[in-house]
């Protein structure tokens, strides 16, 4: 772990390095101080005020006063694949465009014994790879892969662990204090996620789960990506009357051929492999191109779970939602042993789920709306959004950043934006 003099620490010098370029970077005639927390805030939480203008908030979102958008939120009219790609493992960030698969899932024979997560693993892997522009790879993927597609006509582009926050903030449903990265480029809306640590490192203990081993061994990457570390891809879909790219992480890809990454004789190979050694990576964004292939098909996409005692399908429902993702794949365990699989197709829930949750979704419509506007008035430049979990009413306050940040390279820019209506020094 690399350490910073005010108190942070960070899992690998790229994202030091950035995290002091920041802090050297602010907007001059400004005070570099943190802004103000609310009443009894916890220490740790203090990362969430970087770069923060000592300032009154430029705008307040009340969860109480949120009036829900008038525009019905429903999955029906599908999703369009705006781009993927896998990242790599090892010492560099480099990712494979076109990737287009994920870990394809592997029927392992039951009951399973399997060793506890152990060793650093991505909270956010974007992020800790390219902390300078997190939504890098994504823009590179799209200019490879999806050269005809602009974003002007795109209101928002997040990550679907962001929209999960937000949703929780419109339900009134009690979370950890969260921060935001907000830029805006001409109409579009760009909500960066932010953690205290983008890695961090699991020793074992009694409490750190067998999720990361579990899916590690029943996934297998096809040829030609047997290397990858993760597959990501974006959505674009209506959130409303609001027009989204939604990033995430697919965890596999479920129906396709095992010949494809081979069968259940791989299991021995698979344990094997179960301890990797931890790596750090150079703040790049290099591009390989695997050998083609037709990209995964959304309707094969799966999530990974692993549960000790029954949950009910409704504490999934959020992110497979936002993910569009049709599968769900259960690992049940006791301990250490693993002795049932639970396979769902999600999908057949998405229209009951909306339906009963429409009223949050309004509201996160309207929300997501006030955050742009929010940016606006700060004249487009780079805010930032915050929620405490301390504030006794629930409430997004947006601040002007002291960091005269973009969220996107200058040559990716104008390759897929058409529009010159705004100033490009936004």
């Amino acid at each position: 772990m690399e350490s910073c003099s005010c108190g942070r620490q960070f899992s690998s010098t790229a994202a030091l390095n950035q995290h002091q370029r920041d802090k050297n970077n602010h907007v001059p005639g400004t005070n570099v101080r943190i802004c103000h927390p609310a009443p009894n805030y916890s220490f740790r939480e203090l990362w969430i005020w970087d770069n923060v203008l000592d300032s009154r908030a430029i705008h307040c979102i009340d969860r109480t006063a949120v009036r829900p958008s008038d525009t019905s939120v429903s999955s029906a009219s599908g999703s369009e694949l705006v781009c993927s790609y896998n990242w790599r493992t090892g010492h560099d960030a480099r990712v494979y465009i076109p990737a287009g698969f994920a870990a394809i899932w592997q029927d392992v024979p039951l009951p399973m014994i399997l060793p506890k997560d152990k060793l650093a693993y991505f909270v956010d892997q974007n992020a800790e790879r390219i902390p300078e522009f997190p939504f890098e790879p994504l823009f590179r993927a799209t200019a490879t892969m999806n050269q005809s597609f602009r974003f002007d006509n795109i209101d928002v582009l997040v990550n679907r662990n962001s929209l999960r926050k937000l949703l929780d903030f419109c339900a009134g449903r009690r979370q950890g204090s969260f921060r935001f990265n907000l830029h805006l480029i001409h109409r579009t809306l760009i909500i960066e996620r932010c953690e205290k640590n983008a890695r961090e490192l699991v020793m074992g203990s009694q409490n750190s789960g067998w999720g990361r081993n579990f899916e590690r061994l029943c996934t297998k990457y096809p040829p030609g990506l047997e290397d990858s570390a993760s597959h990501h891809r974006a959505l674009r879909y209506q959130l409303g009357e609001l027009a989204c790219v939604v990033r995430f992480e697919v965890d596999a890809c479920y129906g396709a051929s095992s010949e494809a990454a081979g069968g259940p004789d791989s299991l021995t190979s698979a344990m094997n492999q179960l301890s990797v050694s931890d790596h750090t990576v150079d703040n790049t964004a290099a591009i390989e191109s695997p050998r083609r292939r037709a990209p995964m098909a959304q309707a094969t996409a799966a999530e990974i779970k692993t549960a000790s005692k029954r949950r009910s399908l409704g504490a999934y429902l959020p992110q497979v939602w936002f993910g569009r993702t049709p599968w769900l794949i259960v690992g049940c365990h006791t301990n250490e042993s693993f002795e049932e699989l639970k396979i769902t197709n999600v999908e057949a829930q998405f229209v009951d789920w909306e339906s009963r949750h429409q009223t949050e979704l309004r509201m996160l419509v309207a929300v997501l709306a006030q955050l742009q506007k929010s940016v606006k008035e700060n004249g487009g430049k780079h805010c930032v959004a915050v929620y405490e979990r301390s504030m006794v009413s629930p409430v997004i306050r947006v601040f002007p950043s002291i960091i005269a940040k973009k969220a996107i390279p200058d040559d990716l820019r104008c390759r897929l934006w058409d529009s010159e209506v705004a100033d490009p020094s936004i």
